[in-house]
């Protein structure tokens, strides 16, 4: 399902940038990133199973912060409109918004990351429908993963 690669991908981002050892600094150290960008791709309606093209545009702003005894936070945000045109013009086009909101900390023992995804949609024929996403993951400096867990959720109506 694209939310799951859309989460996915943003939390993998996320792990990576807070992954990479900082050197010691002096005092605390923040990044900000923004960004945008627009994507179409082939999907499918999570509610019929039509296949069609989804367009996604979407801002989005990524904060790191680095302490001097290598512990850090990482947070991200991506917030967006999007269409879904099916390849069938007698099945309903979506419209919609979404947020994706993930974040990490870090430190020597560890890495946590979760991820939180909502999209809410309308139909043309006046259907419904919302997605929550729920993603989270530990993993040890040794790239053991330790806990893992993803709560999809998903409302047609």
């Amino acid at each position: 399902m694209r939310l799951q690669m859309l989460v996915g991908g943003a939390l993998l981002a996320s792990l990576a940038a807070v992954a990479v050892p900082l050197p010691a600094l002096a005092h605390a150290e923040t990044t900000t990133t923004h960004f945008s960008g627009t994507v179409s791709e082939p999907d499918t309606n999570p509610c019929t199973g039509a296949p069609g093209t989804i367009t996604e545009t979407f801002p989005g702003v990524t904060h790191v912060t680095g302490l001097p005894n290598g512990t850090g936070h990482q947070t991200t945000t991506l917030t967006g409109t999007f269409t879904f045109v099916p390849e069938d013009p007698s099945q309903p086009a979506l419209t919609g918004k979404f947020t994706i909101r993930n974040g990490g900390n870090f430190n020597k023992q560890n890495t946590v990351a979760t991820a939180i995804s909502v999209f809410l949609a309308r139909g043309t024929d006046g259907s419904r429908a919302d997605a929550h996403l729920v993603f989270h993951i530990t993993v040890n400096p040794d790239s053991t993963v330790t806990v893992t867990f993803e709560k999809p959720r998903l409302n047609c109506r």
